[in-house]
């Protein structure tokens, strides 16, 4: 029986070892064979943005749940701005925009737009020390305002141009949300603008910020969140909103994003 056994062992070692092979070779040519797809990605609430030196957000999240998905396509992400990321998209620098909206400014550009993704809201805040809170926010252009360089808000029927803005509105540009509530904290202007997933971080880190701020009952804009694809993206749009698709059937999407905005949707 022992000679039997190890003449069987020995017809089979070469045959599994091929297997193995094969199925390796299969699995990194696989890999190695994926199209990347550049995911664009700027500073913005709780889509992305920098903690500690690392990058946050639903973006690096979702990333890697489209990758977890299948194994045609590798996302990766690549850093752009918001004023920058319109070239961007045009040029190939990156593919698709993972969470943009429709209505900011790309009109002009040969892109087309996912199925929707996340639902986003802008806020009206001011300090709840002010004198008079229902009248300010009742006129909020009468007032001085800060606002983000390159986003795009309603009171100004999404004109994002810093000369309009200027020219029509007594605004603030600040870089950024957080520089943004910064001013409002300290004076520099009666009203800032802020997402609602970037107010709910800030909440969450600072527990005494709430009881400091007032907010607006009507919010400036709320706004559906897609991808936006340039015209030479590697990937279909079809295919895309069906990866998209089995995303939001897990309901991975939908718990993300609620943890993301706990403290302010509830």
């Amino acid at each position: 029986m022992t000679t039997i056994r190890f003449i069987r062992d020995a017809v089979l070692m070469p045959v599994i070892v091929g297997i193995s092979v094969l199925v390796w070779g299969m699995t990194g040519a696989r890999a190695q064979g994926a199209v990347t797809v550049k995911v664009g990605a700027y500073e913005y609430g709780v889509v992305y943005y920098y903690e500690d030196g690392k990058p946050g957000g639903i973006v690096p999240v979702l990333i890697q749940r489209l990758n977890d998905l299948q194994d045609d396509y590798k996302f990766d992400l690549v850093e752009t701005s918001s004023r920058r990321r319109y070239q961007d998209v045009t040029d190939g620098t990156v593919d698709l925009i993972l969470l943009e909206s429709e209505r900011w400014d790309w009109g002009d550009f040969d892109v087309t737009f996912s199925d929707p993704i996340v639902t986003e809201s802008d806020l009206y805040v001011a300090l709840d020390t002010h004198p008079d809170v229902p009248r300010l926010f009742a006129n909020v252009t009468d007032s001085q305002m800060l606002c983000v360089l390159g986003f795009h808000y309603g009171f100004a029927q999404y004109n994002a141009d810093p000369q309009y803005l200027r020219d029509n509105f007594d605004v603030l540009l600040r870089y950024n949300e957080k520089e943004v509530l910064e001013g409002v904290l300290a004076r520099e202007a009666p009203i800032g603008i802020v997402s609602v997933g970037f107010l709910a971080s800030e909440y969450a880190k600072h527990p005494g910020l709430q009881s400091r701020l007032a907010i607006a009952d009507a919010p400036d804009a709320t706004y559906d969140l897609v991808s936006v694809l340039g015209k030479d993206a590697p990937i279909a749009l079809d295919q895309y909103n069906d990866l998209i698709g089995q995303l939001h059937e897990t309901g991975e999407i939908a718990r993300l994003w609620q943890q993301l905005h706990d403290g302010v949707l509830n």
